[in-house]
């Protein structure tokens, strides 16, 4: 095997101590530098050793970091870090994901590639061998590519692209379901497929650190090792290296330590690329034609001694192209290195240095052990004649949604982030308004915080569910004396969800009158009631009932309702339910119906929890967006009240409830990174209304139908039921609308390719927001298609795993519709006031 080891080791060895010690040691000169202060996180301890990590960082389409560590000799994890929270917590352990248990040479001890976020937002990396120590006489079995879905909590092992080789990058076509590989020390270019079976060498040695992008085209290109470009088309399957054309000539590789990092452009064609050792900026065309590819020279982003920059170079939502590189601290200021943050500006074709990176919070990590010694492996910091705390030895750099940049260092092994306020403070552009600032943003952070109210009230509500799960055990049924309201319809029948759950599904014929004296009713108000239903609610308590009631506590109307239950979930919303203040008196937004789903969801949850402490797992429905769906729940609607067929061990009271909540979260942040696209549709939808025609709301699934056009949004809303194709389902998808009809597409998974042809029938202008589908097919395009937008939940709708259970538990559909709806129509009501 060819070894790249001197260059691995020119990048990655930890000559620490010495460097630490000049950048202190050195004389101070009387000026210091512009400063760029970031604010530090130590990486999730445990999940590392020597305080290594490598080039894997990315951002989730929810706004969360992922980072890849490294933990020599043993297992390497994939890290999630909420940036609103500052919590971390393990999502893939890689032993346990790929069922190895290698130590020494043989252990799966780094993540260290470039982590790819697909379009359904699932994170795509790969596993490599560490070092071998003297006596090591183990032998590396291969490295693993993997991802996780943070839609459904699930890591999969996607294989081993060659035996004997880790993996230094992965890329993922999801469009044409392929994988693409780099292996090391060999650099072997591999492609796959994301179905799974073996994967396939393209023939091609890479440069090492290899990278694959892929362009618009469909067109996947990286680097030779004598750094010309290859590409592969999908379409003819066939690989193609040119040379890449620098001012006129073919571009070459320098040194040993020229190691490439380079990024696509936000028009997907161009990329950028500087070198590991030199800082000159490079704008290459991937889709030039001709027998060379054209690139253009920015030159050098900053000059200096000894330049060295790794896995630091992230566009940002603006365009601008952000660098990070070492350099001599040759101004004599402490001496040693600094690390420089730079930005280019395409437009003004300028580079901005923003300053040295330094910390603002050096406390963020205790350094000096019990013994009073420094801790090992914690020298890559140093502290300038200032008392100002700089970080050494940078691995990877990314720009987030919101503009703020993230930088990993190692010794200790630290996540930086950097604001966009001190970003525009060091003159880089300001940042665009945060999701916040708009009705829409705003009714999604209320969403949010219904979501907080419920984990808040967590131990009432599994104390609810313990009560409950015994009235189960006695022969109890749990249903809606009310039937369909909009928290019902949700509850009853949904993917996830128990399949028992509805007095009109009894698991067994022929109750007893003791059974029935178990029964629990569930009910949920989100405005003043009207109607019989208080006669309704005395008469199943009389019978014995146990009766759960939802809704505002804070509501007057609903106190003789509140009195009626035997227990009361509070929404946590109040007032008239609206969420959204405009400040003069308006309000929109109303949220009760969202509260009180999310509560009975927890409720849900949390039953199921308590009847696995009970030794039970209550029989749940699949999907019928499976082909088996239908069969699935034929063998256990009115069969089963509890599985004989799985066995689940005793989960934790809240544990569930909990998970539910951190996945319906997902969503909800989805969104919020599409706030532009929620209100691009309230723009459409007030055209449409200033026009005199309605927006037809064209939904699938349970819940919309209950409150489309019901309230704020009757002025503008029409809703239509729109079946989805459901396998041995009977769809309805012509519409008959009006020509050229303005559609609100609330959808379930994906677009049946079906819809688009009910829809372009009649020229309908359709907004779409739906989920995601598995398959390319059921992709959301189409010319009819005016505004996109993700729901943001995974093919099969229910997002909770637990171990051994082959199915995933509690739908996210239902409430992702109705946030991203209600963002809209709170939009529509603050455009209508900002017009007055």
């Amino acid at each position: 095997m060819r070894s790249f080891r001197p260059v691995r080791l020119a990048m990655l060895l930890l000559v620490l101590t010495a460097a630490a010690g000049r950048a202190q040691d050195a004389p101070a000169a009387a000026k210091p530098p512009t400063y760029i202060f970031s604010h530090a996180y130590h990486v999730l301890p445990g999940t590392h050793n020597n305080e290594s990590g490598y080039f894997s960082l990315c951002e989730g389409l929810d706004g969360d970091l992922y980072i890849g560590t490294a933990k020599y000799g043993e297992n390497a994890y994939l890290v999630e870090f909420d940036p609103r929270t500052g919590q971390q917590r393990i999502v893939i352990d890689t032993n346990k994901l790929c069922g190895v248990n290698g130590k020494g040479y043989a252990a799966q001890a780094k993540i260290h590639t470039r982590n790819f976020v697909g379009p359904s937002g699932q994170i795509y990396i790969g596993s490599k061998q560490g070092y071998a120590k003297e006596g090591d006489t183990s032998k590396y079995p291969g490295g693993y590519v993997m991802s996780y879905d943070p839609r459904t909590v699930r890591g999969t092992n996607l294989g081993m692209p060659m035996e004997g080789q880790g993996v230094i990058d992965v890329s993922a076509d999801e469009t044409r379901g392929l994988l693409y590989a780099v292996t090391c020390e060999e650099q072997h270019w591999m492609i796959g497929e994301l179905k799974g079976g073996k994967y396939r060498d393209l023939g091609q040695r890479l440069t090492p650190y290899a990278t694959t992008l892929i362009a618009s085209d469909g067109r996947a290109s990286t680097l030779t090792n004598d750094f010309q470009l290859a590409q592969y088309d999908p379409t003819t399957q066939k690989v193609t290296v040119r040379p890449i054309d620098v001012g006129g000539k073919a571009w070459s590789r320098p040194d040993a330590q020229s190691v490439p990092t380079w990024v696509l452009a936000p028009d997907q064609r161009h990329a950028y690329l500087i070198l590991m050792n030199d800082p000159t900026l490079l704008e290459i065309d991937l889709m030039s034609e001709g027998p060379s590819v054209s690139s253009t020279n920015h030159g050098k982003m900053i000059e200096g001694k000894n330049p060295d920059s790794r896995c630091a170079l992230s566009v940002s939502p603006d365009g601008g192209v952000y660098a990070l590189v070492r350099i001599d601290n040759d101004p004599g200021f402490g001496g040693g290195y600094v690390n420089h943050l730079l930005r280019f500006d395409p437009k003004a074709k300028a580079v901005k240095d923003l300053g040295v990176l330094a910390i603002e919070n050096p406390e963020f990590v205790n350094l000096v052990g019990a013994d009073g010694k420094p801790v090992p492996f914690s020298n890559g910091g140093a502290k300038l004649p200032d008392g100002t705390m700089i970080p050494v030895y940078m691995m990877s750099l990314m720009v987030a949604h919101d503009g703020s940049v993230y930088v990993t260092t190692i010794s200790p092994f630290t996540l930086h982030r950097i604001t966009p306020e001190k970003l525009a403070g060091a003159g880089a552009p300001a940042t665009t308004q945060p999701a916040q600032s708009s009705a829409a943003g705003r009714y999604i952070q209320a969403a949010l915080q219904t979501c907080d109210h419920s984990e808040q009230n967590i131990e009432q509500i599994t104390k609810l569910a313990d009560r409950i799960a015994e009235r189960h055990l006695g022969g109890g049924m749990i249903g809606f004396p009310f039937f369909p309201d909009g928290f019902s319809r949700e509850l009853w029948g949904r993917s996830g969800g128990i399949v028992h759950l509805g007095f009109e599904r009894p698991f067994k014929e022929n109750r007893s009158q003791a059974e029935k004296a178990n029964d629990v009713g569930l009910v949920a108000y989100d405005r003043a009631p009207t109607g019989k239903d208080l006669d309704v609610l005395k008469t199943f308590h009389d019978q014995g009932g146990y009766l759960i009631g939802f809704g505002p506590r804070s509501m007057p109307e609903l106190k003789d309702r509140m009195a009626a239950c035997d227990a009361w979930i509070d929404s946590g919303i109040t007032g008239d339910g609206r969420v959204v203040d405009f400040g003069n008196g308006t309000r929109a937004g109303h949220a009760n119906v969202l509260a009180n789903t999310i509560n009975g969801w927890t409720f849900v949850a949390e039953l199921v929890s308590a009847l696995t402490r009970r030794g039970h797992m209550p029989t749940m429905w699949k999907s019928y967006s499976y082909e088996d769906g239908r069969d699935w729940g034929a063998r256990y609607q009115g069969k089963k009240q509890f599985h004989d067929d799985y066995s689940i061990a005793p989960i934790v009271a809240g544990e569930l409830g909990r998970q539910f909540l951190r996945q319906i979260r997902y969503p909800m942040h989805r969104l919020e990174l599409q706030v532009d696209v929620l209100q691009n549709a309230a723009q459409m939808i007030e055209k449409e209304t200033a026009a005199g025609r309605k927006t037809f709301v064209a939904w699938s699934g349970h819940m919309p139908g209950a409150y489309i056009g019901q309230l704020d949004d009757a002025g503008w809303a029409k809703a239509v039921e729109f079946l989805p194709a459901v396998p041995k389902g009977v769809p309805t998808f012509d519409l008959r609308l009006p020509e050229n009809s303005l559609v609100l597409r609330l959808g379930y998974n994906g677009r049946d390719p079906k819809e688009a042809d009910a829809l372009l029938r009649h020229h309908e202008r359709v907004i779409e927001l739906t989920g995601d589908h598995d398959d390319p097919a059921w992709q959301p395009t189409g010319s009819d298609i005016v505004l996109r937008g993700s729901l943001g939940y995974a093919f099969g709708d229910a997002c909770v795993s637990i171990e051994n259970y082959p199915i995933r538990l509690f739908a996210p559909s239902g409430i992702a519709q109705l946030v991203a709806y209600a963002a809209i129509d709170a939009q529509v009501k603050a455009d209508s006031v900002a017009a007055r």
